[in-house]
């Protein structure tokens, strides 16, 4: 049962996000563009939606990331307007602060150049990020994002192993993420970050199962979801075939038996990352029923970010002349 707490703060923004809503994807738009013969043809589609303007204008295709980003630029200035609260604007800007901390750490541990892939949409000036990389001046950073860098430089020289950076440094973001949540004293949110660490840890174990590697599933594991890094422990000695019936009295169930499914007929994981998009988005369609409060604001800004991606995939599988069947089968379900 998700808790909500009204607030008359949000009376505003509340009201302002039950009209932008109608503006978000609806399934029958998508389906239509994933029919659409071509990409102008699946452009038409966006007309009447929050991003016509836009996007709906792109005359190359090649240039959609441009626009996707100027999309993106739209929603971080409208989350300014809307939501009053730092740390729960934190909560939507955070993951792109730690996938530039990943790059970055990246690049300078491999000496690669991982700049052209930065994000401009986090908590703190990407500029300002690349340039402490870049002078070794950490100082010029907060003191969350100094510590995750020391403990993964410092984690490298011990173990020579990027992928173990990368488990320390997921870890590291859902730890700060549950922490924000828990700052907000906002179930919703709380229960949302719990969500996205047992849908990480699900996949994560799932491959681990599957594809059979060394990895140490209680580095890889992380702690704070609902489902307890023990729950994951003590199934490491069944088949993967089997598990379904592990989860079968947790939210995640039917997820679990779908995406279990294909991972052993046909080796893809797309299947469990459909159903994990679809779970979040469920959670977001109960904030439909709260009167006022920070809660609908965020579901909104979730679904956004989600119809992005989802306008971004099926641009690019136009591009890539993917079938139409291949691309529903990896379309999760919008919003509305």
């Amino acid at each position: 049962m998700i808790e909500f707490k009204a607030d008359m703060k949000y009376a505003y923004s509340t009201g302002r996000v039950r009209a932008l809503e109608t503006k978000l994807l609806s399934n029958t738009k998508v389906e239509k563009m994933i029919e659409s013969p071509t990409i102008g043809d699946a452009l038409v589609y966006l007309e009447d939606t929050a991003y016509d303007d836009t996007l709906g204008e792109i005359s190359v295709p090649g240039k959609y990331q441009e626009m996707v980003k100027e999309e993106k630029k739209l929603s971080s200035f409208l989350m300014g307007k809307l939501i009053f609260d730092e740390e729960i604007r934190d909560l939507l800007k955070i993951p792109h602060d730690f996938l530039n901390l990943k790059l970055l750490i990246k690049g300078r541990l491999s000496e690669v150049d991982t700049s052209s892939f930065l994000s401009s949409f986090g908590t703190f000036p990407v500029d300002i990020m690349a340039q402490a990389f870049q002078t070794e001046n950490f100082s010029l950073l907060p003191e969350f994002m100094r510590e995750i860098i020391g403990l993964a430089i410092a984690h490298h020289y011990l173990k020579k192993d990027l992928k173990s950076v990368e488990f320390l440094i997921d870890n590291f973001e859902y730890k700060y993420m549950l922490s924000l949540a828990e700052r907000t004293k906002i179930p919703f949110l709380k229960y949302y970050v719990k969500t996205k660490i047992d849908l990480a840890n699900i996949e994560s174990f799932l491959r681990i199962k599957y594809f059979d590697t060394s990895d140490d599933c209680s580095e890889v594991l992380i702690k704070g979801g609902e489902l307890s890094v023990s729950f994951f422990l003590k199934m490491t000695g069944e088949q993967i075939e089997s598990l379904s019936s592990s989860f079968k009295n947790t939210p995640y169930a039917n997820l679990a038996v779908i995406g279990i499914k294909d991972i052993v007929e046909k080796g893809r994981f797309s299947s469990l990352d459909k159903e994990s998009d679809n779970l979040i988005m469920h959670i977001m369609r109960c904030t439909r029923y709260v009167t006022f409060g920070v809660e609908p604001v965020f579901a909104y800004f979730i679904a956004r970010e989600a119809d992005l991606n989802i306008i971004k995939m099926i641009l690019i599988g136009k591009l890539n002349e993917m079938p139409a069947e291949q691309m529903r089968e990896r379309i999760p379900a919008t919003f509305n």
